[in-house]
């Protein structure tokens, strides 16, 4: 597995959204929607807001996408997170990096916690 470089992991720690592109089932990215984008301990995560059920969440599971930060394209692979501790973890991420943003209290719901991915390079 590729690391993401400690260049890489502050701009995604700066900036508010990264484009997020998803593939179907034939390679092509069929969405490209903002998303908030939160590091910890030098991983890259993202939260389905209408958690598992959320299409992009679940072609990105099955079939690994790009995202887009800055002008700056990586292919991904998107890696749900089931260990308690590490959401957790994350949902400290998001209340720390969007306090008091809109939609906060959704994106730290227990539903959408449950819709953690760790993005990989690929």
């Amino acid at each position: 597995m590729k690391s993401w470089t400690s260049k890489q992991l502050k701009l995604f720690n700066e900036i508010s959204a990264i484009q997020n592109r998803p593939y179907n089932d034939d390679g092509v990215s069929f969405q490209d929607n903002p998303i908030w984008v939160v590091v910890n301990d030098k991983q890259v995560y993202l939260r389905g807001g209408k958690g598992t059920d959320s299409k992009w969440y679940q072609a990105g599971i099955k079939n690994g996408g790009e995202i887009e930060v800055a002008g700056q394209t990586f292919k991904i692979k998107y890696v749900s997170v089931d260990n308690e501790s590490e959401i957790a973890a994350v949902t400290v991420a998001y209340n720390q990096k969007y306090h008091g943003q809109y939609p906060i209290d959704m994106m730290v719901s227990d539903k959408v916690a449950h819709a953690t991915v760790r993005l990989e390079l690929r």
